[in-house]
């Protein structure tokens, strides 16, 4: 028995054929629709992008919809506090704030010098 041929396709598209639309042109046509009209619903924009030539279903345009609402939660959340942001630090590590309050000590009591003096007399006290 002789195998049949294969048909196959030709590689060129038929004149007939509608030029296909670049990637992500459908989700952009939605949501320039979304946002020219908040109010309507799912249905009615699929009918508005299908006028402009997309095939598209009201379900589909729910899904980007809800994906459009959850990037401006996402965009709402809080900024981490800044001590979880800070990087960690050894525990001998003196702040700024302390460095500040430490030259405002040297300055009343008149120098560098006599502040060490004052801190070592201070560490005799509470040994």
């Amino acid at each position: 028995m002789a195998k049949k041929a294969k048909a196959t396709k030709p590689a060129t598209k038929t004149p007939e054929a509608k030029p296909e639309a670049p990637r992500g042109a459908k989700t952009a046509a939605i949501k320039q629709a979304l946002k020219a009209n908040p109010k309507k619903t799912a249905r009615e924009i699929a009918e508005l992008v299908k006028e402009q030539g997309f095939e598209t279903s009201a379900n589909y345009v729910a899904t980007i919809k809800t994906k459009m609402k959850g990037k401006k939660k996402a965009k709402a959340a809080p900024a981490p506090t800044p001590e979880a942001a800070a990087p960690a630090l050894p525990k001998d590590a003196i702040s700024l704030a302390w460095l500040e309050k430490a030259k405002a000590l040297a300055k009343q009591l008149g120098g560098v010098k006599e502040a060490k003096q004052a801190i070592d007399a201070l560490a005799h006290l509470m040994d």
